[in-house]
């Protein structure tokens, strides 16, 4: 009732109001400004469309015409020349002289290189024809010609003095005898003119030339060429080609290749999509189409009746894949005097394609992308404007974009303003930043990409290596691979150690080259000819370290069956090597005391101690000072052994000799494995690098000779080697490679293990290998060696481990990996 008598109520006007504000905005944003963009958008793309492509469209015609035009008006030229030519001889008194004379100045002084020059005569038969080729000018009978020109009598009664016959084209045979080929006969496609001449004392006769039509032919090949007189710019690779046609429709001959003037004349191109007669006599190669191509014959009675034009054929075309097809054509034309007027005597056609309006249609799409961008500022300004006039919360929308760029990243906008309006600006924001934030994350993976492609190619280290200059010096130790200070100063102390005759003792990690050290001593010193005996004090228990160092007679156990020298006898007046020796027990450290004090030994089971004269090179990959701290090696011994001690290099501390040692070992292992072209790619080059190497040396070997012979390309790539270098990306400088084993953080296996043997798994993981006396040396704590033994051959029975090798050489290596739940 309150609303049939006007009474509205204060809230009803506050929610209409409500309302309007709503929808206010969106219709004039919707009725203002995007109707109108869309349309005029739309529009304007439209109607520049068809501007430009009609535009195009006549540009390209015109340019056909023009060609057309242009080798029309050369032919004409061509043959007015002639007619010149043949009109001025007619002047003149015919004789040899006179005619021989013509032929040779036209080919002399860059006139027209006629072919034949003949006079025939009524009424006798001194008639003079001379043919001329590159040049040599030679005169023949007028008999030898076939068809013989006395055969044009009837044509040329009907040609008055000044006038000038041409002749359709002709298939000629000459002779034109050589001293090497005096049966040699000359066959040409010639068109002929003729005039009548007088000859001093004779009836009038005949004056007639003969040129080649390939000299037409090459009028149309220059002007499709780059080096026509009207070439302006250089355009793209389609078959575009002239073609000459008489009244008759016949297609006479094509244009070709401007760099083969000397081709035969042929219609291939001119008759493809036709069908009709193919050859005629005297023109094998012209054709005919047949009547049911109007467009042509229509071309055909143009230029019969004098007229030009110029048709578009792109709709007839079935696959133009974008390409405009035009076929323009002009009469040619020919004066038989300098009074008479002009008649057709053929046509001239040019075929044109172009792919001009389909890259029109792209630089088209090209401006209305721009003319988009433009138009979407525009509206964005609108949109600006009036929003802050509208209402406060689209500026505070506005402001809060303003403020996206200062933040680090872009984040979604949450204003605690409500209505229809902002919340809708507000989710297409959001959605464009959402957009952006994908486009930003596709471009960074994009990048990452093309630095990881970048990182597949092949590192040449022969490039990545600085070549230390030549001193003409001889490397001393060619088995240390290696540049730089440190290595000099490396291979100089083996030089000096190698230059007495004492005691050596070497210092250094696992694989830094020890041995190879060691043998570089003996090789260098004045023992180099007498036995180098090399033994692994690691890999041998008590016993079997004893008798193996100093032997046993007969008799001395169970099963010594024969003596035995044992190896410092074995060394004697050599060197002996021995490895590990930290590993040593107490026993085997006092009875190497005494040996190396007195340089004597006692074989086991014998009563009688024998001299000795051996070099000892001892070697340990531990500081055996703080061994002694321990109660693990004697003093004394140390001190013995310490005459002259070397450290070798941990290869953590040379990495700039990594690129070095890497192309030693690939060319090692390419003769080894019979495999050429062996390479690192630029990103397991920069792997290599950033690896520790706990295994140094050694381990950088085993890991080139396992990419060698696993890798199924030349280039070996960074997932080829698996190393331990933490998580890497394209942005750090190395592909992303699969989590290895952490040893800090060893994988639990899921087999069950002994407390000694889970503190020694994630080793044996990172290493994929281990020894006995490796195992007794991380577990500590002087473990036998027999416990050492059990816990190894424990994890061969449950399948974790394989066992290799035998005696000394014996070792561990990772089996497959048993599946969870595996026991």
């Amino acid at each position: 009732m309150r609303w049939l008598r006007g009474e509205i109520p204060d809230s009803s006007f506050e929610r209409l109001r409500t309302a309007i504000q709503t929808s206010s905005l969106k219709t004039r944003l919707m009725l203002g400004l995007i109707p109108p963009v869309v349309i005029i958008m739309m529009f304007t793309g439209y109607v520049t469309y068809l501007i430009s492509r009609q535009s195009i469209g006549n540009a390209i015609q015109r340019t056909s015409q023009l060609q057309t035009v242009a080798v029309r008006n050369e032919i004409e030229g061509y043959l007015e020349r002639c007619r010149q030519d043949i009109a001025h001889l007619a002047q003149e008194n015919i004789t040899p002289q006179v005619m021989h004379r013509f032929i040779a100045k036209q080919r002399t002084s860059g006139g027209i290189e006629y072919l034949e020059v003949a006079y025939i005569a009524q009424k006798s038969a001194d008639h003079l024809v001379y043919i001329a080729k590159d040049d040599r000018i030679v005169q023949i009978p007028a008999d030898s010609i076939k068809p013989s020109p006395l055969s044009y009598y009837e044509q040329l009664k009907q040609v008055g003095f000044g006038q000038v016959w041409l002749s359709p084209i002709l298939e000629m045979d000459f002779p034109f005898p050589e001293p090497n080929n005096p049966n040699q006969r000359l066959i040409r496609k010639v068109i002929q003119m003729a005039t009548p001449c007088c000859v001093e004392g004779d009836a009038p006769g005949y004056l007639m030339v003969s040129v080649d039509i390939r000299d037409l032919r090459n009028i149309l090949s220059l002007y499709n060429s780059s080096q026509s007189p009207i070439w302006a710019y250089q355009r793209t690779a389609e078959e575009r080609y002239f073609y000459l046609f008489d009244t008759d429709g016949w297609i006479l001959f094509q244009s070709d290749s401007v760099e083969r003037p000397l081709s035969e004349p042929s219609t291939h191109l001119a008759r493809s999509g036709y069908t009709g007669t193919l050859g005629r006599q005297g023109l094998e190669f012209a054709f005919r189409p047949d009547s049911i191509y109007d467009d042509y014959w229509k071309m055909v009675a143009d230029v019969r009746d004098g007229r030009q034009d110029v048709v578009s054929l792109t709709a007839y075309q079935p696959n133009a894949y974008g390409r405009s097809y035009y076929l323009a054509y002009a009469p040619v034309r020919f004066k038989t005097s300098i009074e008479s007027a002009p008649h057709v005597i053929a046509g001239v056609a040019y075929l044109d394609i172009s792919r001009l309006t389909l890259a029109a249609g792209y630089k088209h799409v090209d401006t209305m992308f721009y003319i988009t961008v433009a138009t979407a500022l525009v509206v964005g300004a609108l949109i600006y404007v009036l929003g802050g006039i509208l209402t406060r919360p689209i500026l505070k929308l506005a402001e809060a974009v303003t403020e996206l760029p200062q933040h680090a990243g872009l984040t979604p906008i949450e204003l605690p303003y409500y209505g229809r309006e902002i919340t809708v600006l507000q989710k297409s924001i959001n959605a464009l930043i959402a957009t952006l934030t994908s486009q930003l994350e596709e471009i960074r993976q994009k990048d990452k990409t093309i630095r990881s492609a970048n990182l597949k190619e092949q590192a040449f280290l022969d490039q990545v290596i600085a070549e230390p200059a030549s001193d003409g010096s001889v490397d001393h130790v060619p088995s240390i691979v290696g540049q730089g200070s440190r290595i000099e100063k490396f291979k100089s102390e083996i030089l000096k150690a190698a230059q007495v005759g004492v005691d050596v003792l070497i210092i250094g990690e696992t694989g830094t080259g020890k041995q190879l050290a060691a043998e570089a001593v003996h090789r260098l010193s004045a023992r180099s000819e007498k036995p180098f005996i090399s033994i692994n004090c690691g890999a041998l228990d008590e016993n079997l370290l004893l008798d193996t160092l100093f032997g046993h007679v007969r008799g001395a156990f169970t099963e010594a069956k024969n003596d035995r020298k044992g190896a410092f006898l074995e060394a004697d007046q050599g060197t002996l090597f021995l490895d590990e020796i930290q590993v040593a027990s107490a026993r085997v450290q006092q009875a190497m005391l005494r040996a190396i004090a007195v340089r004597k030994i006692k074989p086991l089971g014998s009563d009688r101690e024998t001299d000795v004269d051996v070099r000892l090179i001892v070697a340990s990959n531990i500081d055996l000072r703080e061994a002694i701290q321990r109660g693990q090696f004697r003093e004394d011994l140390y001190f013995r052994l310490k005459v002259i001690t070397i450290h070798t290099l941990p290869l953590r501390e040379q990495k700039e000799n990594i690129p070095v040692l890497a192309r030693h070992f690939l060319n090692f292992q390419e003769r080894l494995a019979g495999r050429t072209g062996m390479g690192l790619s630029k990103g397991a080059l920069s792997k290599l690098m950033r690896y520790d190497w706990p295994g140094n040396v050694r381990e950088l070997q085993n890991c080139i000779t396992r990419a060698v012979v696993m890798a199924e390309r030349p280039v070996i790539q960074a997932e080829d080697i698996p190393l331990d270098v933490g998580d890497w990306d394209a942005d750090s400088g190395s592909a992303s490679l699969p989590a290895v084993v952490d040893p800090a953080k060893p994988e639990k296996p899921a087999i069950d293990l002994n407390h000694r043997q889970r503190k020694a798994w994630a080793t044996i993981l990172a290493q994929g290998r281990i020894t006995r006396s490796q195992y007794q040396e991380i577990i500590g704590g002087n473990m036998p060696t027999r416990t050492a033994i059990y816990d190894l051959q424990d994890l061969v029975n449950k399948g974790a481990l394989k066992k290799t090798g035998k005696g000394p050489a014996t070792h561990y290596v990772l089996s497959e990996r048993p599946e969870p739940g595996q026991s």
